[in-house]
């Protein structure tokens, strides 16, 4: 047999095949139920970018930052993304109020990070009736100064 003959018998078992594995999976695939304390993640997309004050010089200091939630439930994580205009509108404006010592440090960041979390809640609570939100997470941050 040559290479075009293998080739073709094997897209045609594969045509056969493929489909009744489809089928038995699909019969036998039940949707799995949500486990109680499975841990969501949202991401605030796109990437916030911000100035947050002027140096010396006179340039505008900027931070970069992609920021995702912690949420326990899907009806949480459904709250986040609807409401993700307002939880980045907040973010914007702490993250754009910050000095360079705030920002350049780890404790800083830490201080930073502690203080948007309950900004969001704030804004979950008054919107949903619930904080919904566990916990935020820095997945990127830069500082240009």
């Amino acid at each position: 047999m040559n290479l075009k003959t293998v080739f073709l018998t094997l897209v045609a078992a594969g045509s056969i095949i493929a489909p009744a594995i489809a089928e038995d999976a699909a019969e036998g695939a039940e949707t799995p139920e949500p486990i109680a304390g499975v841990v969501r993640y949202v991401d605030l997309t796109p990437t916030f970018v911000t100035n947050y004050g002027v140096s010396d010089s006179g340039r505008l200091r900027y931070v970069k930052a992609d920021i995702t939630v912690r949420v326990s439930n899907k009806d949480a994580e459904f709250a986040a993304r609807y409401h993700a205009p307002a939880l980045r509108n907040r973010l914007v404006l702490l993250l754009s109020r910050q000095d360079d010592s705030t920002i350049s440090s780890a404790s800083g960041r830490e201080t930073i990070k502690a203080e948007a979390l309950q900004e969001l809640r704030e804004v979950m609570e008054t919107e949903e009736g619930a904080p919904h939100i566990e916990d935020l997470m820095f997945t990127n941050f830069v500082v240009q100064r």
